[in-house]
């Protein structure tokens, strides 16, 4: 450390990884990938790592001008890891925990090519991720400790800034290292290429509109006139589970994007401006013979239905939105799905309907549930509807008891509200897809 620093270099070697070694196992989280030494907690934290692997692979490296990725909250290093390895470049973290920070530079000493000589430039810094000039200061000077005398500029930020755990909506404030005191110290380090800096912020997805509108604030007074694109991830389980903002030259030409990762790639993916939808109240059972497709919420948060629903049906097909609340936003349409792999990877269900049930299934009546999806050719079930969540398990599997002999269709059920003028009730429907 020098005299007056607040920051101390970290060489990932083997003596790093020999003592992280001795805190925590090096583990990978699923068969087939990487590594990593981390803690309970920190496993529990990170990106997955066929996530950030996937998002690294989407960021052009032609587009990034020269110098090194930096992560100024690296926590394990995962996600700079993933960036170094695809985009070819150093990398540089900064962690304000010493033991996360050596757990970092192991992590990325193991997961490095031996002969590979960029490697000589990854450092982690231990320190505040918003002081750059002290951290840059002391990369340098271990850089030139180590014999390269080299000043390479940043390339690149990613910041994942930590936020409370268990918070049911999440504020730009509870944020550390907050984001504008990062943005600002370190704009002047960043390498502009044609359409300015790369940066990329890994958000809280509970962040609201509002709060979303503050981040695009601090960019926007960080680095004027710059473009942004907002990105909604999915992993399929209805919620949003990565938000993002792609930022300058990692920006597209578009301000909204949604992708809908699988268990190793991305699925699909949308771009465009958000637009509203109008939600139609029924008032009566809607008819035999249409369509209902349960999406992905994550389109829904991002504001991108509409834009999908223009790859998703015929020209002049008719259709209307039943719901766009909650985990299971509903449209109802005269003709199926167009089959492309961008269209399905935002369904959840979809199917025509072929039974109107005014109760919800129930333990004494599932034989009965279980008959008529038979006399429709279903032989699969799927329970898509609001049940007490502590039956609808053992409803889900005595249903797929019933109907383990026959040979039939996949479908699911799904509840809707009807609006009548004594009030509204529920109706469940059966859809055959």
């Amino acid at each position: 450390m020098g005299e007056g620093s607040r920051h101390t270099a970290l060489n990932p070697s083997a003596q790093i990884a020999k003592e992280a070694r001795k805190r925590v196992r090096a583990e990978p989280a699923r068969k087939g990938e990487p590594s990593f030494h981390m803690t309970e907690e920190m496993r529990r934290l990170s990106t997955p790592w066929y996530v950030a692997l996937a998002r690294a692979r989407r960021i052009d490296s032609s587009v990034l001008p020269a110098g090194v990725i930096l992560d100024a909250a690296a926590g394990s290093g995962l996600q700079l890891v993933a960036y170094s390895r695809e985009l070819k470049r150093p990398a540089l973290g900064v962690e304000m925990d010493g033991n996360i920070a050596v757990l970092c530079a192991a992590n990325m000493h193991i997961n490095s090519d031996e002969g590979d000589l960029q490697r000589s430039m990854d450092r982690v810094i231990i320190g505040d991720g918003s002081d750059a000039e002290g951290a840059i200061t002391e990369y340098w000077n271990s850089l030139r400790e180590a014999g390269t005398r080299a000043h390479p500029p940043i390339a690149m930020l990613h910041l994942d800034p930590a936020r409370p755990p268990d918070a049911q909506a999440h504020d730009v404030d509870e944020m550390q290292p907050a984001i504008g005191p990062v943005l600002s110290s370190w704009g002047k380090h960043l390498q502009s290429g044609p359409r300015g800096p790369a940066v990329l912020l890994d958000l809280s997805p509970r962040l609201g509109e509002e709060q979303q509108g503050i981040i695009d604030a601090i960019v926007e007074v960080t680095f004027p006139g710059v473009s942004r694109t907002w990105e909604w991830l999915s992993q399929g389980g209805g919620r949003v589970d990565r938000l993002s903002l792609w930022v300058g030259s990692l920006s597209s030409k578009k301000s909204r994007r949604c992708v809908r990762m699988g268990t190793k790639n991305v699925l699909a993916t949308i771009e465009g401006a958000p637009a509203g939808s109008e939600v139609v109240q029924m008032n009566t059972p809607p008819p035999f013979g249409a369509w209902m497709t349960i999406v992905d919420p994550a389109l829904v948060h991002s504001g991108l239905q509409e834009a999908w629903l223009k790859r998703a049906l015929r020209e002049g097909g008719g259709h209307s939105w039943l719901r766009l609340e909650g985990r299971r936003p509903l449209l109802i349409h005269t003709d199926p799905l167009n089959g492309s792999d961008d269209v399905g990877g935002f369904v959840v269900a979809s199917g025509e309907i072929v039974q109107h049930r005014l109760r919800p299934p129930e333990l004494h009546t599932i034989d009965q549930t279980a008959a008529s999806a038979a006399r429709n050719g279903i032989g699969k079930v799927t329970l898509r509807c609001s049940l007490d969540p502590d039956i609808h398990p053992t409803l889900q599997r005595r249903l797929d008891r019933e109907l383990k002999e026959v040979d039939g269709a996949r479908g699911f059920m799904v509840d809707i509200d009807l609006e009548r003028g004594s009030g509204s009730h529920k109706l469940y429907v059966v859809c055959k897809g």
